[in-house]
């Protein structure tokens, strides 16, 4: 079954969230009456032509419109003349909405109504309950001037009233369905960016909306060039870091053939292009690389770092007492360990190496006594090819890929390494792995 697109659901979406506004819209019109509409009564048009009661008042010297002749504004008309006490010529009433005029009906007469036809029309206007629909009024005064009254007109009407309840019904409603299927929309992009940061493959674990689809798809066919290119690249770098090593072993054996001076100089050159090229190898490997876990005591792998370090004549002390277990593979972790020590002996003169296990982790600190570091160089020189010094000499040359690769080392046995500088002088690393139970590290050996 084809997927549709976001165009398609949000059209679908906008179409049935119209409906269902026009739906409650409906039903509010059936299940509440239609308010009456507004009605005045003699009395107030009374208050107001004295400048009471909120109506609109106003003196103008003509007449501002004709008299009634017809219909409940002719009824009005002479029942205000009777409340007013003033003659029917000198009262005037217009409807603020055209009234119905029944179709057939004869025209209007011009002519003003007899006295008992104004007499029965006042009647009419003054029974008790009678009222009538908005209108003008408007008394001649004594002056000669008109004076004309218009009922206020609120904004928020009864009409309206029932409108904005209609809206907020269908706000109320349709509120949590937005955001319902906007969270749908979304979620499959969030899917695949959660799928981008791991390592799954995005079009197994996205669903949704075509569009999605397709990013996911095209996620998962760009991490797989990706992947391919670095198998290539690192396949390139490492076959030819291989074969640099075979004339590199022939030039040694000529070398140290030589009885003349520059021999140690040119044997020193030879051991740092060998170095480069063992950190370029296990740099190049990364996750590649043989990984065996098994339970080791960080302190015994301490020691025999510190060992060889010793056999090249290093100052380098160590301080443990007691089992201070966790779970790695012995090689790299004496590679990580190896490669600090090396650092804090090159650039600080001499390492001294603490292993403590405190709670959950196992802490082993490597001090050293140069000149530390800036701060803002702490986390940059655990960059590949990042150098703590940039003098590139032959006592401390190096393709400044140690840092790099303790930090993959440590971090893919599930622990941290950091530099900060001591407050007495000098650098210190600190590594942290999980402390492993001595129960567990039975069963991982038996």
């Amino acid at each position: 079954m084809s997927r549709l697109s976001i165009r398609t659901l949000a059209a679908g979406f906008t179409v049935a969230a119209i409906l269902l506004c026009l739906t409650v819209s409906f039903v509010i019109a059936l299940a509440f009456p239609a308010p009456p509409p507004a009605r005045v009564t003699l009395a107030e048009v009374q208050t107001a032509l004295t400048g009471e009661g909120g109506w609109r008042r106003r003196l103008v010297a003509v007449p501002p419109f004709e008299a009634a002749r017809e219909g409940q504004a002719l009824v009005a008309q002479a029942g205000l003349a009777v409340l007013l006490d003033a003659p029917m010529a000198e009262v005037r009433v217009r409807p603020l909405t055209p009234e119905r005029v029944p179709v057939g009906r004869p025209p209007a007469s011009s002519s003003a109504p007899s006295e008992g036809v104004k007499t029965l029309l006042a009647g009419m206007a003054l029974s008790p309950g009678m009222s009538f629909a908005p209108f003008e009024a408007s008394v001649r005064q004594p002056d000669g001037r008109w004076a004309v009254v218009t009922p206020p007109s609120p904004w928020l009407t009864p009409q309206r009233l029932r409108m904005g309840l209609a809206f907020l019904i269908a706000a109320g409603v349709l509120l949590p369905l937005a955001l319902w299927w906007a969270g749908r929309l979304t979620a499959p992009f969030q899917r695949l960016a959660e799928a981008a940061r791991g390592d799954r493959r995005a079009a197994a674990f996205v669903s949704g909306p075509r569009e999605a689809a397709e990013a996911a798809q095209a996620l998962d066919a760009m991490r797989d060039r990706l992947g391919e290119a670095l198998k290539e690249r690192t396949a390139i770098m490492a076959a030819v870091a291989h074969d640099l090593r075979t004339p590199l072993t022939g030039l040694r054996l000529r070398v140290e053939g030589l009885t003349e001076a520059p021999r140690e100089a040119a044997v020193a050159d030879i051991a740092r292009m060998e170095r480069l090229i063992a950190q370029l190898l296990t740099y190049v490997r990364g996750e590649d690389a043989p990984w065996t876990l098994e339970p080791l005591d960080l302190a015994d792998l301490a020691r025999e770092g510190l060992a060889r370090q010793v056999e090249m004549g290093r100052d380098v002390r160590l301080t443990a007492e007691g089992e201070h277990l966790i779970q790695g593979d012995r090689d790299q972790l004496d590679r990580a360990l190896g490669n600090l020590i090396d650092n804090a002996v090159l650039y600080g003169d001499r390492a001294e190496v603490v292993v403590t296990s405190e709670g959950g982790e196992v802490v082993c600190t490597i001090d050293d006594a140069g000149p530390g570091l800036p701060p803002d160089q702490l986390e940059a020189v655990f960059s590949p090819f990042r150098r703590l010094e940039a003098s590139r000499s032959r006592a401390t040359g190096g393709a400044g890929l140690g840092l790099s690769i303790s930090r993959s080392v440590v971090e893919r046995s599930g622990g941290t390494v950091s530099l900060s500088n001591r407050a007495e002088g000098g650098l210190r690393a600190t590594v942290r792995l999980p402390r492993l139970a001595p129960a567990l590290s039975e069963q991982g050996g038996s």
